[in-house]
């Protein structure tokens, strides 16, 4: 028994451990699911070793796929976008000029924005309007200006007396009244004719040719710009008239008054055929030249007129104060009963007078309301 257990540890070798072979130096790798071989890199030593990292190269087959959408993605993501800049305010404003932003829209930004409006050939304003926020690439918006302090009115006491002496020509002219007269002549508008502005008024007269009397009536109005309105003249008090003057009393109207004042200034002046139709002033006149001088002192005429014009000139029939007679050759009128015609000279060298009764043929008519 023995000696069979002898035998069989006699008939088997004993096993010596056979060393490991050294990794040839360009050894592979083969991975499970494909063939690509990775080279061994060598060992370093010591710490030389331990302090660097190894890489190694992935295999293809375990690298990512990258298709067509995850490069768009990748591009994408990767591009820094450009700053967008938000509000649109005064912020913002301040921003793209290249000032500190404190959102104030004072005098610093404005003048700021004054001289970039002028360099880009804007309309200069200081305003950021719709135009100026697009060429500055803002946000369209509400307007962005400065905003100024409404002025204070001081309310007038209403004690205040109104301006009277020192009323600008333009508003003085309103109205066509005594103001808007002494504007027109040049005087300081206090709203009183007196003899001042009848002075003034006078020498206008002269200046354009008018009858000279200190009257301001159609005529001179319209002569001064004025427009229609009321006659006006200097207020002078009440002379008692001698008897045996032209033409009787005024009637009571100013306007009577005034054509009387001025048939009585031509009364005696030569007789010479087509006389005053040129200007009011002249140094002798006609039938018709006379009658027109006359109501044109009156305010009721403003250019001369022929006898045959006078057929239609007013309102038919007599009138209460003037009464007119017009043929086509020869014209005279009443004032007051009396009557002013030329054929008269002959007889007592004035213009005051005539035959009592009218001839035929004569179309009578009158000044309207006279």
């Amino acid at each position: 028994m023995v000696d069979g257990a002898r035998a069989t540890a006699k008939s088997e070798k004993p096993r010596v451990p056979q060393p490991k072979p050294a990794a040839p130096s360009s050894s592979t790798a083969t991975s499970r699911g494909g063939s690509t071989e990775i080279p061994a890199l060598p060992r370093r030593q010591g710490a030389e070793a331990s302090a660097e990292t190894v890489e190694l190269p992935v295999a293809a087959s375990l690298r990512p796929k990258v298709t067509r959408a995850s490069k768009r993605r990748v591009t994408t993501n990767t591009k820094t976008a450009a700053p967008k800049r938000r509000g649109g305010g005064v912020r913002a404003l301040q921003a793209a000029l290249g000032l500190s932003s404190d959102g104030d829209f004072g005098p610093a930004t404005e003048k700021a924005l004054r001289r970039w409006q002028r360099e880009r050939g804007l309309s200069v304003d200081g305003v950021a309007g719709p135009r100026t926020l697009a060429a500055l690439k803002l946000r369209s918006g509400r307007v962005l200006k400065r905003e100024r302090p409404a002025k204070r009115r001081h309310k007038r006491s209403r004690t205040a007396k109104p301006r009277t002496r020192f009323a600008s020509a333009r508003s003085a002219r309103r109205g066509g009244g005594v103001r808007a007269l002494q504007a027109a002549l040049g005087l300081s508008p206090d709203g009183a004719f007196g003899p001042a502005t009848e002075k003034a008024l006078r020498r206008f007269q002269k200046s354009k040719g008018l009858p000279v009397d200190g009257v301001a009536g159609p005529a001179t109005r319209r002569a001064l710009r004025l427009g229609p309105g009321k006659t006006l003249k200097l207020s002078r008090p009440q002379r008692r008239r001698r008897s045996g003057g032209g033409g009787g009393g005024a009637g009571g109207s100013s306007t009577v008054a005034r054509v009387l004042a001025a048939a009585n200034r031509i009364a005696s002046k030569p007789y010479r055929y087509g006389g005053g139709h040129g200007s009011f002033n002249d140094s002798a006149y006609d039938c018709s030249g006379s009658v027109s001088y006359a109501l044109h002192g009156g305010g009721l005429l403003s250019a001369p007129m022929a006898s045959g014009a006078f057929r239609s000139y007013g309102a038919p029939g007599p009138g209460k104060h003037i009464t007119i007679y017009a043929t086509s050759g020869h014209m005279y009128m009443t004032i007051n009963g009396r009557r002013f015609d030329t054929s008269a000279r002959r007889q007592s060298g004035s213009r005051w007078g005539g035959p009592r009764q009218t001839g035929g043929g004569y179309v009578v008519r009158h000044p309207p309301g006279l």
